[in-house]
């Protein structure tokens, strides 16, 4: 009984964070920025923010990955309650299905002034089963989120916006 716990915790410790820390991807090998919002990540042009994600000021900072590309983290922060939260999320990548989906997520507020957790939801909800798309040159990430309003940002046949992250390199 104690080899399984002991064999659990070693396999959970890489995915561990402190309480006010961000999650980690053991092994972040591919870097990317946030670039923009898109309709179609094949496509050029820029969408607007979608309502949801201007309510509460999200910025997305960073996606990285490991060598596979299967696991990815995503930061971002976001506002609630006057107060900046912080968020991380890993999330597991079927390349060949095209979808990821959230695996663990976390937000905080650094100044300990807020639970942040409304916007953890939102943002759960959002990243939960999403299109995941690695494309083109230079390389980009594409994770399709379906928004309240993509339809009065995309037009009538669509139910996602993208979030679109430009592949910057290797981790330094």
């Amino acid at each position: 009984m104690i080899i399984r716990i002991l064999a659990l915790l070693t396999l959970l410790a890489p995915f561990a964070a402190s309480a006010d820390g961000d999650l980690t991807l053991p092994g972040e090998r591919w870097y990317s920025k946030f670039d923009r919002y898109v309709c179609n990540p094949m496509q050029e042009g820029t969408a607007v923010t979608p309502s949801e994600l201007s309510a509460i000021d999200v910025n997305f900072l960073r996606l990285t990955t490991d060598r596979s590309l299967d696991n990815v983290l995503l930061l971002a922060t976001f506002t609630e309650n006057e107060t900046t939260c912080r968020y991380s999320a890993l999330l597991f990548a079927d390349n060949a299905a095209q979808r990821a989906r959230l695996l663990q997520s976390k937000a905080y507020a650094p100044d300990e002034r807020s639970l942040c957790a409304s916007g953890k939801a939102l943002l759960d909800r959002l990243l939960g089963d999403v299109k995941y798309l690695y494309y083109g040159h230079p390389h980009r990430v594409a994770l399709m989120m379906e928004t309240a309003d993509a339809q009065n940002i995309c037009g009538a046949s669509m139910n996602a916006v993208g979030v679109d992250f430009l592949v910057t390199g290797l981790k330094p």
